[in-house]
C-alpha cells in the first residue's frame, strides 16, 4: 500500500496549489471587502462586498492568476521525485512570479496568496536540497583519484593475467 507513494515535493506542491484554491475560494464566495456609498444627501456607508461587486470582473481575473501559476507549477513536478533540470526552472519561475503577483497586489488580494507562495517555495528547497545532499538519479558521479584509477587497472590486469599496473622486477645487469 505504502510504496506508490508520491515523493514529498510533489505533496508539498499540491498543498500549494489546494491554499491558492482556497484563497481563490475565500476572495470570490466570501464578501470581503468593504465599500463606501454615499448618498444623496452625504451621509457615508460601508457595506462588505465580493469581489466581483468590489473590483468587477477583472478583480476575479485577477484572483484566478496566482491559482494558475501554482497549477503550471505542479504540472511541472513529477509525483516520482525525478526531477530534471526543465522541471525546477519551471518551479523556479512559478514561485518567482506569484512572490511578484503578492508584492504587486499586496493591498487589495496578493496577502490572501502568501501561504500558498510559501509552501511553492518550500517545494522548492527541497528540490534542491534533496538534489545536492542526496544526489539526483542519473547525476554524474564524483571523480575518482588517481589511486582509486590505478587500484582498478591492476584489478584489472590481475584479472586478466596482464603485467599492466604491475611493479616490475628489475633485472640487476651482469
Amino acid at each position: 500500500m505504502f510504496d506508490r507513494l508520491p515523493d514529498r515535493t510533489f505533496v508539498f506542491a499540491v498543498f500549494a496549489l489546494l491554499l491558492s484554491i482556497a484563497a481563490f475560494a475565500y476572495l470570490t464566495l466570501w464578501p470581503a471587502f468593504e465599500i463606501y456609498v454615499t448618498d444623496a444627501s452625504g451621509n457615508k456607508t460601508a457595506r462588505m462586498a465580493g469581489i466581483v461587486e468590489a473590483h468587477g470582473w477583472s478583480g476575479l481575473i485577477f484572483a484566478l492568476i496566482p491559482v494558475v501559476i501554482t497549477l503550471g507549477a505542479i504540472l511541472s513536478v513529477p509525483p516520482s521525485g525525478k526531477t530534471e533540470r526543465r522541471h525546477k526552472v519551471n518551479l523556479i519561475v512559478g514561485t518567482v512570479l506569484l512572490w511578484v503577483f503578492i508584492v504587486a497586489l499586496s493591498q487589495q488580494i496578493g496577502v490572501m496568496y502568501v501561504p500558498a507562495s510559501t509552501m511553492l517555495t518550500s517545494v522548492v528547497v527541497l528540490m534542491l536540497v534533496r538534489d545536492r545532499a542526496w544526489g539526483k538519479s542519473g547525476k554524474r558521479e564524483r571523480t575518482k583519484s588517481a589511486r582509486e584509477l590505478r587500484e582498478e587497472a591492476v584489478l584489472r590486469a590481475n584479472r586478466s593475467g596482464n603485467q599492466v599496473g604491475r611493479r616490475r622486477r628489475r633485472r640487476k645487469s651482469r
